[in-house]
């Protein structure tokens, strides 16, 4: 049976953008939400958990960086601590 829930979906979300941005040229947030089946909302908020970002006293593992262009298009890029983990 597979995995539900926040850890499964974080996994996921992890596996999916280290096999997507072997470039490191990042991936379209719209592009990972319709591969995951959840919304763009949901990818920020999780992706935002897995940066280098301070939420309260702790900073998060530093494993995705984000970034939003002028146009106001998210995407989201692997970093290398988040590849040594492969």
């Amino acid at each position: 049976m597979p995995e539900a829930g926040p850890a499964a979906l974080e996994d996921r979300a992890l596996q999916e953008l280290l096999a997507l941005d072997d470039e490191g040229r990042g991936v379209s947030l719209t592009r990972l939400a319709k591969r995951l089946g959840v919304r763009v909302s949901v990818l920020i908020r999780l992706y935002t958990q897995m940066s280098d970002a301070r939420i309260g006293d702790a900073a998060g593992p530093g494993w995705v960086r984000l970034q939003v262009d002028d146009g106001g298009q998210w995407r989201a890029f692997a970093t290398d601590a988040a590849r040594r983990l492969t």
